[in-house]
């Protein structure tokens, strides 16, 4: 069913205390950080947001509370250089986003053997989940973050994001279709049966979008994931943005139709079952244009960004079936399929 919660659903943020086999693996990076950091007041936490961000940690200390994260194998330095200067960047135009910390002398970073690592202020709060007033406040912060980052400074802007509507996807798509016969063997029988289900409306909506020249609006540094997880609220205010690994350079409509059917989904999969989808989505994009007159240019087809990005997105699971064989798209393969319709019933 449309609009049921999902992984990102879970409004207070987890964070489970670690076993000593768990503190003993971080002994090495809390040798190195300054003493402030090193006087904690109990054992470190692990978040448990199932899976989500599950290598941040946090540390109580007696100057306050801070989170340790440890950046993901697949970054680069170069791209946590970039994610770290847009934080501290924003940060310092007022914008909800936890700064930096010098960690080691002069930098923002720590590499060790266990891997890189920064600090940051630890932001008090719940998951965005559309209670009240937060779809305003989400609809505002998406709109300012995105009209300041458009300028961003040379030095931190990120590298260039993915291609939408593109021919390989479109191959992909093809060539899953003409396998039908092995889709029991390839996604198991209940996502082979959601396939079968829904591949004729992912064709249609590919082929209605190739034939259109969808135009996804300037191109800039834009955040690809402000899903409702990467969103800290608190009395109906965004006090945290979280995950700028997400910013990229590309057209930045495609990240603000996905910003906005996340965001809606997550009032309309929390909220009263009597509210209006068309009207949550119409709120959404009136406060959008309130924080962004940037978006008056791609405002309209909204709905089309949504379900490029969409796209894109099942098209990843397809080629991590077809390619590298992982298994962990099966938690989000059935959330993505819903989010064709869900675009279309938000945005039209």
């Amino acid at each position: 069913m449309l609009f049921q919660p999902d992984l990102f659903s879970a409004s207070l943020p987890e964070w489970i205390q670690l076993d000593s086999e768990g503190e003993h693996a971080l002994d090495e990076v809390l040798t190195h950080l300054p003493d402030p950091f090193k006087r904690l007041q109990c054992s470190p936490e692990q978040s448990g947001s199932m899976g989500i961000n599950s290598t941040n940690f946090r540390l109580k200390t007696a100057d306050g509370d801070f989170v340790l994260k440890r950046w993901s194998d697949y970054a680069d330095y170069q791209d946590v250089r970039h994610a770290l200067g847009i934080m501290n960047w924003l940060a310092s135009h007022q914008l909800p986003v936890p700064a930096p910390l010098k960690i080691q002398q002069d930098s923002f970073t720590l590499s060790i053997d266990s891997g890189t690592w920064s600090l940051f202020p630890f932001v008090e709060g719940a998951y965005f989940s559309g209670a009240g007033e937060e779809l305003p406040a989400a609809a505002e912060i998406t709109g300012r973050l995105t009209e300041k980052l458009a300028l961003l400074p040379a030095y931190c802007t990120p590298n260039i994001g993915p291609t939408h509507l593109a021919l390989a996807d479109g191959e992909i798509f093809r060539r899953i279709k003409e396998m039908s016969s092995r889709w029991d063997t390839l996604f198991g029988s209940e996502n082979a049966a959601l396939l079968d289900l829904s591949l004729p409306l992912l064709m249609v909506e590919w082929e209605r979008l190739n034939s259109t020249k969808l135009m996804g609006g300037r191109i800039q540094a834009i955040h690809l994931d402000m899903h409702p997880h990467n969103l800290i609220v608190e009395a109906d205010q965004v006090v945290g943005v979280l995950d700028f690994e997400s910013c990229k350079k590309m057209p930045f409509g495609f990240a603000l139709g996905f910003a906005a059917l996340k965001q809606c989904r997550q009032t309309l999969a929390l909220g009263e079952s009597s509210l209006d989808p068309g009207f949550v989505g119409s709120l959404y994009k009136k406060h959008l244009l309130q924080a962004c007159p940037s978006a008056n240019e791609i405002v309209a087809h909204i709905g089309d960004l949504a379900v490029a990005e969409t796209l894109r997105r099942i098209c990843i699971i397809f080629r991590y079936v077809l390619e590298k064989r992982e298994e962990n798209w099966s938690r989000v393969f059935g959330i993505q399929i819903g989010h064709l319709s869900e675009a279309r019933i938000l945005f039209g």
